[in-house]
């Protein structure tokens, strides 16, 4: 357990120090919320954070404590994730295990199982924090074993699914639903059945309760009510048409879900195995409701229920990380039971112990923690050669915090960018970039709006995002690369909005390696002319475009499609499947074939296509659901044509080398 722990840290620290990180999402989102905290901005008001807003502060000492600044940032952020992985292993096996030599045994098979079923998102930090997001409700169980009496498991229980919410919203809402479903078989067979339901209204009560506290302890009364809209209206308002729509894969209607569970096997593992796990554990909790037997199978109970009902967030994404804490609450179950088994036998059988662990379970660790040892060369190369090279360059020689990747190119020509639009005083410029990050912080700037354009959620949101763009009228715009990631092109379908008066008003000015930056232009761009309105007759499915007149076609044409539509989905209200349709507009016939997915909650649309001379696109109309009545329906299309002069061109280049482009 050392050495895979020791591998851990050495791989967290060494991604932290050499820094190499993407440019959107993952390190800069908690950076940038952090820089905000230490600046005295008011969450919840003037910022908020996607994944909840209690999550900042689980970094935030850390942060501080290392010195702050990116690299502060990424040590929390990547230490702290490289810690909580096997301590939670540890702490789970130790409550539910009599010794701590079985409790460690365990938590290295555990680990070296994570490594060979390569849950990297749990392990490190990747992404989205995603392993300490899950630690609280993957520790809830141990808290309901060990609680004393009644009213310890109401308090205790109480504060820890507040924190849950606190920390993380859809891992905190899976385990107050696991709670809430085992509570109800519980009532149904223990004795104290009022005594049972009591508690269950109490624990809730105190959770919400936590919740609102530490909500407003951090942000007060405005940036509570705020925190609570956003993440628990705005994001499920968003979570299915927004997120869950191309690129990404979702699933399209329960037709799909076979094809989609044989392709992806480590995703129908999880679901299937945590299924079983559950009914397995809710058979023995209605069996065996009372006493202690009881109570280890509620909490067990807890733990594999939630564990199913965290793959929630593939309604979303179908995406491997989101079964990632699943597989965990599964390696947790197998290795207890496995253990529970090997002790029996070795009873049975009069057999000794070996190094105070059960021999089976000795030597499938032995087996395990090998196979991992000679499959997985992260490990090796993490002690052999990462580690000599932290203790001799870091620790011996001092070296400091590095760059590595895109960055050093990337901080030259940004920073020069920024430099060359100096006030006369030597003022900086106005900056607003749609991922803000690095160059923001080193320059002492924050975003005027959401530092993340794709947080902008919600029709007002994203409307007050354009509004405030346009009274800010910066001297300096930032955004993404088409050819840095396919992203890109989903983000500009979904806010063309805003890239509408982007290509208005500014013009390129620089190329990074992953951004793209604008300057004013001293006279606004041609304006869209209009080349076709159409009414689309009610049941119309396919619309095929008018020509794009010859004379406005060069190597590519910028054509913009306004959409007036309705949206019908009767079961909108059914809890947590009821948002999930996607609208789509499907393209054929030209460069770009993204599909746009339409917002539900409003009426019209406006979104690019590429097209290149002499193609017609076709639009196709497609709904797809996993609830029976939902249906879109279009009802005016108009299509304009923008002209792009040399002010534009950088970028339009870059956008039709992306749809080509296999190494993003």
């Amino acid at each position: 357990m050392a050495l895979f722990t020791l591998a851990m840290l050495v791989v967290a620290y060494e991604a932290a120090m050499h820094f190499a990180g993407v440019a959107i999402d993952g390190p800069f989102q908690l950076y940038d919320a952090l820089r905000r905290i230490q600046a005295g901005f008011r969450p919840g008001v003037d910022f908020q954070f996607f994944h909840g807003l209690g999550l900042p502060y689980v970094y935030y000492w850390l942060y501080r404590l290392l010195g702050g600044e990116l690299r502060g940032s990424e040590l929390s952020r990547e230490l702290l994730s490289a810690i909580a992985f096997p301590a939670i292993y540890l702490i789970v096996f130790r409550a539910f295990l009599t010794t701590w030599r079985q409790a460690f045994c365990l938590t290295a098979v555990a680990i070296a199982a994570s490594f060979i079923l390569h849950l990297s998102a749990i392990l490190f930090a990747v992404n989205g924090m995603l392993g300490v997001r899950s630690a609280l409700p993957t520790l809830l169980p141990v808290i309901l074993y060990l609680a004393p009496s009644g009213r310890a498991r109401i308090t205790s229980v109480g504060l820890a699914l507040g924190a849950a919410l606190f920390f993380s919203t859809e891992q905190g809402l899976a385990v107050c639903l696991a709670y809430v479903l085992v509570s109800g078989v519980a009532i149904a067979r223990r004795e104290g059945k009022r005594d049972q339901a009591i508690e269950l209204v109490l624990t809730l009560a105190l959770a919400a309760a936590t919740l609102v506290v530490a909500l407003s302890a951090v942000a007060g009364f405005a940036g509570m009510r705020g925190a609570l809209r956003y993440n628990y209206r705005l994001i499920p308002m968003d979570q299915y048409w927004f997120f869950g729509a191309p690129p990404n894969v979702f699933v399209p209607g329960w037709r799909a879900v076979p094809k989609l569970m044989l392709t992806a096997r480590m995703i129908s593992g999880a679901i299937l195995l945590g299924v079983a796990a559950a009914v397995m554990y809710l058979r023995r909790l209605w069996r065996r409701p009372n006493g202690d037997v009881g109570q280890q199978a509620f909490a067990l109970a807890v733990l594999a229920v939630y564990g199913l009902v965290s793959c929630a967030s593939l309604l979303g994404v179908f995406t491997f990380a989101y079964v990632q804490p699943c597989w965990r609450v599964l390696l947790i179950i197998g290795l207890l039971e496995g253990n529970e088994l090997a002790a029996r036998r070795d009873e049975r059988a009069h057999r000794a112990l070996w190094l105070a662990v059960p021999q089976l379970t000795a030597f499938v660790a032995a087996v395990v923690v090998a196979w991992c040892l000679l499959t997985i060369p992260l490990i090796a190369s993490a002690i052999g050669v990462s580690l000599p090279h932290i203790v001799r360059d870091h620790f011996v020689h001092g070296e400091r915090f590095g760059l590595d990747g895109i960055w050093p190119e990337t901080l030259r020509e940004a920073q020069a960018e920024v430099d060359a639009h100096r006030g006369p005083k030597g003022e900086l410029p106005t900056l607003w970039s749609t991922y803000a990050g690095w160059l923001e912080a080193r320059n002492g700037m924050f975003h005027p709006s959401f530092d993340y354009i794709i947080h902008a959620l919600g029709p007002a949101n994203r409307q007050a995002y354009v509004d405030k763009f346009q009274a800010t009228a910066p001297a300096l715009v930032q955004t993404v690369r088409p050819r840095y990631t396919q992203y890109e092109q989903w983000i500009e379908n979904n806010d063309w909005a805003f890239y509408d008066d982007v290509l208005q008003s500014y013009s390129v000015d620089a190329l990074t390696p992953w951004s793209i930056f604008w300057s004013r232009r001293q006279t606004p761009a041609p304006s869209p002319q209009l080349i076709g309105t159409m009414n689309v007759p009610a049941g119309m499915m396919d619309v095929r475009l008018p020509p794009i007149p010859a004379t406005l076609s060069t190597d590519a044409t910028l054509v913009e499609i306004d959409i007036a539509y309705d949206t019908h989905n009767p079961l909108h209200g059914v809890p947590m499947v009821g948002a999930s349709p996607r609208y789509l507009v499907q393209v054929a016939g030209a460069m770009s074939d993204m599909p746009i997915s339409l917002d539900p909650w409003v009426h019209q649309t406006r979104f690019p296509l590429v097209v290149a001379p002499g193609q017609q696109p076709t639009l196709h109309f497609a709904t797809y659901s996993l609830l029976p009545g939902a249906s879109w329906t279009a009802h005016t299309i108009r299509v304009w044509v923008r002209p792009i002069d040399r002010g534009a061109a950088p970028w339009l280049r870059d956008l039709v080398t992306s749809y080509t482009d296999t190494t993003k």
